[in-house]
């Protein structure tokens, strides 16, 4: 049997899986993270403002003044662990409430080595298989919801895949369905899909971008008030005109 990937429809029993995907790639995220995070000046002023204060007012030794700097990389990696986690549980609720989800399944004996090189990937979107194939394993997910208020706009989220078969369409491949599926048919939610990536997110807005999905403005979320903010990007994707009524 030749390995070979299909998108598909999620069902109930991929929950977990997905789950698992979504909390494998937020924690891919983590070393990016605290490296950006612990080099933000409102971090290295903590640092230097409390080895002063421990210093001048309190009699510490510089010695054990240098301590500050560990205890910060302690709390940033903290910090940075447990976002991810709520995020993890926040993504969780999200899938339970999307509009429709999708998978990219493996498929064959080459599964447990996935080598390299791209793979034949099929879209079976129209003809649901309840059946689980004798070897397969799920290794990408993608979420679609509606967004809120009464935009005609679907939102996609949680687009994940697993870091040992990126880099052969799996990603674009899940964008693709999931673009097919919101603009037409029984599951539309709109004419247009917007979605948002971080700069800690850079194959994620390549694979977006590659789909056709095109900028439509950056912001800053903040993290800690005007201190500590995160550079994030609007991206959209629309159906043309001609394709609306298919």
């Amino acid at each position: 049997m030749s390995c070979e990937v299909i998108v598909r429809r999620a069902r109930d029993v991929d929950l977990k899986r997905r789950m698992e995907l979504v909390r494998q790639g937020l924690s891919g995220y983590f070393w990016s993270a605290f490296v950006y995070f612990f080099f933000q000046e409102l971090t290295l002023e903590c640092c230097v403002l409390g080895a002063a204060v421990l210093f001048i007012f309190c009699g510490v030794s510089p010695a054990l003044c240098c301590l500050v700097l560990p205890t910060a990389v302690a709390v940033v990696a903290l910090g940075v662990s447990a976002t991810h986690h709520a995020l993890a549980h926040r993504q969780a609720q999200k899938i339970r409430g999307e509009v429709f989800g999708l998978v990219a399944e493996v498929c064959g004996v080459l599964l447990l080595s996935p080598g390299a090189g791209r793979l034949p990937i099929h879209i079976q979107l129209d003809f649901p298989n309840t059946s689980t194939p004798a070897y397969s394993l799920v290794i990408g997910t993608v979420s679609v919801s509606d967004v809120w208020g009464p935009s005609e706009e679907g939102w996609l989220h949680a687009l994940v895949v697993h870091p040992e078969w990126r880099g052969r369409g799996v990603g674009c491949s899940l964008l693709a369905a999931a673009r097919r599926i919101s603009l037409q048919g029984p599951a539309a939610v709109g004419r247009s899909l917007r979605t948002v990536v971080s700069l800690l997110q850079p194959k994620a807005r390549e694979a977006l971008i590659t789909s056709g999905w095109r900028n439509e403005g950056l912001y800053e979320r903040p993290l800690c008030g005007a201190a500590l903010t995160l550079p994030l990007e609007r991206l959209l994707t629309t159906v043309p005109p001609d394709h609306y009524d298919l």
